[in-house]
């Protein structure tokens, strides 16, 4: 496709389309019905009135705690439909949550899914972090560990991700590193990143799998495609949305720190 072409768009997905920035945008043709279905619901996302984080740490609590009280809604219906068991616990001072399906995958008996949950790195605390490992307890039939970090404005970083990896050190105590695959979404894959660099750092078997969701790698709003893709994102529509957020979760670091922007370390001797 050349630069004065625009991408083709079946007659069925002209009024889904979205038109940004004199490009025509509809949903992606490789994306499964019902993610296609779901884009195509969506409204054309508009920077100019998307909400955003608020700066102030009380005001921030306050919309995290009512953007909470909805998830927990969803993780609730959730138990009650999906054959799983969730049981609280504490690893190292660390709050945990361990989510089994009933009917486990026996290719999985010695497998354990160590989750760590998105959400700008300051949403999706206790029972709101749980949609994403009671899925992946369902759908994969292996135990999940979901690791309940603390999280700013009261434990800025490097809290969140002490308590990944000391939740990590004290399972290699108990099990080798091959049989745990850590993963996370947004904020969490993050984490995950700084996890396994930090464990290559000190010598530290490193899991056996990564899963790394859309990983908040870059913090800084550096590189071509943060500018070219502004306002496509339906979620996050703009780094201006987020950017207080990860501000209270750096503290005093910089945004270009590792800690914080884990693209500016080493990937040598990362696991699949």
């Amino acid at each position: 496709m050349t630069s004065d072409q625009s991408p083709s768009v079946e007659p069925g997905d002209r009024d889904a389309a979205w038109h940004i920035g004199g490009r025509t945008l509809p949903p992606p043709a490789g994306a499964s019905e019902p993610l296609r279905e779901s884009i195509a619901a969506t409204p054309t996302p508009d920077p100019a009135v998307a909400p955003m984080l608020p700066s102030d740490p009380v005001a921030l609590s306050a919309m995290v705690a009512q953007a909470d009280s909805m998830t927990i809604e969803m993780v609730r219906s959730l138990r009650d439909q999906l054959p799983v068991t969730v049981t609280h616990d504490v690893i190292e001072g660390v709050e945990v949550h361990r989510v089994a399906p009933v009917e486990s995958d026996p290719r999985h008996d010695d497998h354990l899914f160590v989750y760590v949950h998105g959400g700008a790195f300051v949403l999706n605390g206790g029972e709101a972090s749980l949609v994403e490992p009671i899925l992946i307890a369902q759908r994969t039939g292996m135990k999940v560990l979901s690791v309940d970090y603390r999280m700013p404005p009261s434990w800025p970083a490097p809290a969140g991700t002490d308590d990944v990896m000391a939740v990590y050190r004290s399972l290699l105590r108990e099990r080798p590193a091959h049989s745990v695959a850590l993963g996370g979404t947004s904020g969490g894959g993050n984490m995950c990143m700084v996890t396994v660099q930090h464990a290559i750092r000190d010598g530290i078997d490193v899991p056996g799998a990564l899963y790394l969701g859309t990983p908040g790698a870059d913090m800084t709003d550096t590189g071509d495609s943060v500018f070219i893709n502004e306002g496509i994102d339906r979620t996050l529509v703009s780094y201006a949305h987020y950017v207080n957020a990860v501000r209270i979760y750096a503290g005093g670091l910089d945004l270009g720190d590792p800690l914080i922007s884990p693209i500016y370390a080493e990937f040598g001797g990362f696991p699949p």
